[in-house]
């Protein structure tokens, strides 16, 4: 089975009462909207996205969506992540940004009512060293390079796939890939981060959720609920 599947169609429960959905973005959201795109009473709901890929989703198969410029609310956020790190402290932080949309994820996140989290019980187990997703404005980028290598660490201009050159994410933006020890206080060093002039976001999300959805490909469950 796809854990994919799996977990997109267990999720529908936390999202059915929910008149306006905030919509994240990658593989997993992408099948959470083709799994809602079959059910009539998701069709009258409005959905708010963090990404031009999943606006274009939702539009495609008929679902109304609000622009992030109206500053509406969403009654529930629902998004996938990267990896799933539990810190000694107890505070789970998720890792999120692959996909290069983690500024208008992390806003979002934080501007939601609710947040729910989808994934793959896979991303629990994480290698030792981390991308950690930044996204910055364009004319800071040396700047923001030399302050990083100049603290020790080693990062990279994530490159188009479609053209030569930089990433741009949907607010014009550079994206960096810096690497990390998964045993860093990372929400020590999202703040940190954040405290550079030149950076936007980070795709640290440092205790950002209300309930965590996980499955595997046998169908085994996992909820994690913020106490």
């Amino acid at each position: 089975m796809d854990a994919k599947e799996i977990v997109a169609k267990y999720s529908i429960d936390y999202i059915k009462d929910k008149k306006i959905i905030g919509i994240g973005t990658g593989k997993t959201i992408r099948k959470l909207i083709e799994t809602i795109s079959d059910i009539d009473i998701f069709k009258t709901k409005q959905y708010i996205a963090s990404s031009i890929d999943s606006e274009i989703e939702l539009s495609k198969r008929g679902f109304s969506v609000i622009s992030l410029f109206s500053g509406i609310i969403p009654d529930v956020y629902i998004d996938s992540f990267d990896f799933l790190i539990r810190e000694n402290n107890g505070k789970i932080v998720l890792i999120k940004g692959g996909g290069g949309a983690l500024f208008r994820e992390k806003l979002l996140t934080v501007n939601s009512k609710e947040r729910i989290f989808i994934g793959e019980i896979s991303k629990l187990k994480v290698q030792k060293i981390l991308q950690i997703p930044i996204e910055i404005v364009p004319v800071s980028l040396s700047y923001v390079l030399t302050s990083l290598t100049s603290q020790g660490f080693r990062v990279k201009i994530r490159e188009s796939q479609g053209k030569i050159g930089p990433l741009i994410s949907d607010n014009g933006n550079i994206i960096l890939d810096m690497e990390v020890d998964n045993t860093q206080d990372l929400c020590k060093l999202n703040n940190e981060l954040s405290n550079i002039v030149g950076v936007i976001e980070t795709g640290i999300f440092c205790d950002l959720y209300d309930t965590i959805i996980l499955a595997d490909t046998d169908g085994r469950l996992e909820i994690i609920k913020k106490s």
